[in-house]
């Protein structure tokens, strides 16, 4: 191989990092939006990065909710659960190329597993899953 081949190579590759640096950006931005409104208990902040129906499931409630059910019902839930701290302890993307995550969030009455999607849309980032279940120390 040249020295001209090595060096288009190495162009190619800086281009495609360069070129998917702010879709990864702005993906993270958005987790991180998520994590801190859960954190909070900020339904409303939530649900501005969802999918205009989200597929929702907490204790109890589980269906395809607009968002501004899914606000109410959030809100009904950290009313209920005071969030104390979410930890992300695992991520990746699945096969249809949406990101999850994968977290512990502790609250006044005990500890629940959350789980969110991902999906890239017209508008960006996007919760299009919002899995909420009872852990190992729910009261």
């Amino acid at each position: 191989m040249t020295m001209r081949h090595l060096f288009l190579i190495r162009t190619a590759l800086a281009l495609a990092l360069l070129l998917a640096f702010p879709a990864l950006h702005a993906q993270k931005d958005v987790k991180d939006q998520v994590v801190t409104a859960i954190n909070q208990g900020n339904a409303a902040a939530l649900s501005k990065y969802m999918v205009a129906n989200v597929d929702m499931s907490l204790p109890n409630a589980s269906d395809y909710y607009s968002k501004a059910q899914a606000e109410q019902i959030l809100r009904k839930f950290f009313d209920e659960h005071q969030p104390k701290s979410l930890n992300i302890a695992h991520e990746g993307t699945n096969r249809s190329g949406d990101c999850y995550y994968i977290g512990d969030l502790a609250t006044g009455k005990g500890d629940f597993r959350v789980t969110f999607f991902l999906k890239k849309g017209s508008d960006g980032y996007q919760v299009k899953q919002l899995r909420i279940e009872t852990g190992k120390s729910e009261r």
